[in-house]
């Protein structure tokens, strides 16, 4: 290979793509060229075949899961029996993510939550997590310093466990055959039911098929001894339904009449994300439903953009003028407190802030939102 051909692999990235025939292929390219790789094994390659095919066999306890990725185990403690109420948290260091997914994380069971993973910015925030946190609920981890999110799996496997012809989609390892029962289908939209009967909107993620063997004497039918089929369908949430064991209602897919109800709920969401502070739906009957923020009496601005403002500081005649560039969070919800807790971390009291002119972002956010930046 000629020198400048080698220079251009001195920084990669990791990626992930499928052949002609769906085979997923792991690779690593130039920082910025993964999509033309992907691209490229789709149209041109059929399949790919290897000397050897790596497996990574991670242990918990008397039990282990495979892994196709390069993991390292930093930690790892269990509790209990595994098959029996019991439960394990481990570190992560997953040395080769696709991209757009995080290297870091923390794995654990319990009985409460069951699986869940939890993803930090650096292993050194995942370790102190794992001491000082521990099996505490995943809530409990959000105010650990260096936690960016975490993820509630229910009965679907992490995407870091994916192995074989596993496609990774979203945050879980997505087997082959999940799409093929006619009902639940990958990406259809139903109605499910909780226990009492309240309903919520679910993307459904497939399903899978299992069989028990039925043991003489535990039916008094005919066909006692003959195994019984049971259906999973998985949703987006990481919850779980199983056809003849769960107890609330069958789900039903979304009518199209009631897509107007998946609007609503996508728009409000927006409002909450303080993308916009109206909401206006359409429920089908001719009737309109209109929601909008009520901000209260003060009027500092909240709206994202550019602020020339004046400031004067306690103890000092002069005021100062300047551009400032505000994003709404809620720590900061308008332009006043940005500024204020900006200048009180240099030790400086604002006595007084008057805004001058204001250039809002059109796409910008419009409020503070109800989450917190990652």
């Amino acid at each position: 290979m000629a020198q400048n051909d080698s220079d251009r692999f001195s920084s990669y990235q990791h990626g992930e793509g499928h052949t002609g025939t769906g085979q997923p292929v792991k690779f690593t390219c130039p920082i910025g060229e993964s999509a033309q790789v992907v691209e490229f094994l789709r149209t041109h390659v059929r399949t790919i075949e290897e000397a050897t095919t790596r497996r990574v066999l991670l242990a918990h306890g008397v039990y282990g899961n495979y892994s196709r990725y390069d993991i390292v185990q930093h930690r790892y403690h269990g509790i209990g029996n595994y098959g029996n109420g019991g439960g394990y948290l481990e570190v992560l260091e997953i040395k080769d993510p696709p991209e757009g997914r995080c290297g870091i994380v923390t794995h654990r069971y319990t009985e409460q939550e069951g699986v869940v993973f939890i993803e930090w910015e650096t292993l050194e925030a995942a370790l102190s997590a794992f001491t000082k946190v521990g099996y505490g609920t995943a809530e409990k981890h959000e105010a650990h310093p260096g936690f960016k999110r975490w993820v509630l799996c229910g009965k679907l496997t992490p995407w870091f466990y994916a192995i074989g012809n596993e496609q990774s989609v979203g945050d879980f390892a997505f087997p082959h055959g999940m799409q093929d029962d006619p009902v639940y289908r990958f990406g259809k939209k139903f109605v499910v039911f909780d226990f009492d009967g309240t309903p919520s909107i679910k993307t459904c993620m497939g399903t899978r098929f299992f069989a028990r063997q039925k043991k003489l004497g535990e039916s008094n039918r005919d066909d006692a001894d003959k195994p019984r089929c049971y259906r999973y369908v998985y949703w987006d949430d990481g919850s779980v339904w199983c056809d003849g064991v769960s107890l609330c209602k069958p789900p039903r897919p979304l009518a199209a009449g009631e897509l107007w109800i998946a609007e609503a709920m996508d728009k409000f969401k927006e409002l909450l994300a303080g993308k916009t502070a109206k909401v206006q739906v359409d429920l089908g009957d001719g009737n309109k439903f209109v929601g909008k923020l009520v901000k209260n009496e003060c009027k500092a601005r909240t709206a994202q953009g550019s602020y020339l403002i004046r400031v004067k500081f306690k103890g000092e005649d002069e005021t100062k003028e300047g551009l400032v560039d505000f994003n709404p969070t809620p720590k900061d919800p308008d332009i006043i407190k940005y500024v204020t807790r900006h200048f009180a971390l240099q030790g400086k009291e604002v006595e007084q802030i008057e805004v001058k002119e204001h250039k809002p972002n059109r796409k910008g956010k419009k409020w503070a939102g109800v989450f917190s930046p990652m």
